[in-house]
């Protein structure tokens, strides 16, 4: 086959959207597929350039920073996506485009197929479909409702990540339902993996994700300030940055817990692997997630995790074996768990069972779950000649 993938967000773009987009492009080509991913250039990147078997293209639009965008930002790639490939698909020949996100990159797959008769798939990330955390959400997918409903309607396939979000997009275009495809997220086990080796002998706690309202930092840290109280020598990594990074900077000063936090900002892959592997325990107080890329690495890397029933985090976690579970906000009841987890598990230097790690690992390796992308695909081409 030959593929045309369409994010607005590629590494080094993005986080975890343009990581699940980098495994299945890769992936794809690895099986023999010729890849071709279009998306932004950004400072020090090449804008022709052959990555790991994939041929990536990255526009010149307006993009500030690395790990997060803006919908100026998405209109400007789109617009600028849109002009390139009116010329690049006339020499160009694809056999199916492969949009991320019903917007931007879905509007222009949609443009593309009246042009070219580019037949196209939709992936989500959770929030790009209405109605994904209202709680942020609610006035884009508002805006922008029957935009992504027409996009979604047009599409050959919408694939998403987690049984919620397969509930969601359902729901939203009500008797579609056949062109809506769960597939799992996975993980690279040649990179994340155990090291106890490496392990902090002092009680490090570790919250990793955008420091945005979704991931709900203040929770974490409230519960920090709690366990204080009974666990006297400890340390938390706080891996990331988003709009909360002040507030949460200002909570750990006014609290005194500035011996204990520490913000590392974003980290490069073997860091954060590293940060993965030596840590004691995983925080994710999430409201809301597709598939959390940060779980599943975390999990790849041996640790127990503490989160919120969100996505598919029951599939993933077996309560006191390899993590935990809250109720969203419950601040108090995660201090508990941090405190339980200190005193009967780091204490007793606790080890996730290794062939419970490996049943998990097997089921959501990358290339497990590219095989299924790739079996489909052909299956929708199939379908079209």
């Amino acid at each position: 086959m030959k593929l045309l993938v369409l994010n607005y967000e590629y590494p080094p773009l993005g986080g975890g959207a343009g990581i699940i987009s980098k495994n299945i492009a890769e992936g794809l080509a690895a099986l023999g597929n010729e890849v071709t991913v279009l998306t932004t250039y950004y400072n020090g990147t090449e804008e022709d350039s052959i990555e790991n078997g994939v041929r990536v293209l990255r526009l010149k639009s307006k993009r500030k920073d690395v790990f997060q965008s803006n919908i100026r930002e998405m209109l400007s790639w789109m617009i600028c996506a849109k002009r390139f490939l009116k010329k690049h698909l006339q020499v160009g020949k694809y056999d199916l485009c492969f949009a991320n996100f019903a917007l931007p990159c879905g509007e222009v797959a949609y443009s593309m197929k009246d042009m070219f008769h580019l037949p196209y798939v939709i992936i989500s990330h959770g929030h790009d479909i209405p109605w994904f955390f209202p709680e942020q959400m609610m006035w884009y997918h508002a805006a922008c409702y029957h935009w992504i409903r027409k996009i979604c309607m047009q599409s050959k396939r919408n694939y998403v990540q987690s049984d919620e979000m397969l509930c969601n997009i359902n729901a939203f275009l009500g008797g579609t339902t056949s062109k809506n495809k769960l597939i799992f997220n996975g993980w690279n086990r040649d990179k994340f993996f155990p090291d106890e080796s490496t392990r902090a002998k002092k009680f490090t706690i570790l919250f990793a994700g955008r420091l945005v309202m979704q991931k709900d930092p203040m929770t974490f840290l409230k519960a920090i300030k709690i366990a204080k109280e009974k666990i006297s020598d400890f340390e938390v990594h706080i891996v990331g940055d988003g709009a909360m990074r002040k507030k949460m900077e200002d909570f750990v000063k006014q609290n005194g817990l500035e011996n204990n936090v520490i913000f590392k900002n974003w980290l490069t892959k073997p860091e954060i692997i590293a940060e993965y592997q030596s840590a004691s325990l995983t925080v994710m107080p999430s409201l809301a997630e597709g598939m959390s890329m940060a779980l599943l690495e975390a999990l790849a890397c041996g640790q127990y995790v503490i989160a919120t029933k969100v996505s598919n985090n029951e599939k993933l976690i077996t309560a006191g074996i390899n993590g935990d579970f809250i109720e969203k906000k419950d601040y108090k009841s995660l201090a508990d768990k941090i405190i339980d987890f200190h005193d009967n598990k780091f204490q007793h230097n606790y080890i996730v069972p290794r062939e419970h790690f490996d049943t998990i690992a097997e089921q959501f390796d990358w290339k497990n779950i590219v095989k299924q992308y790739d079996e489909d695909l052909r299956g929708i081409l199939d379908l079209r000649l």
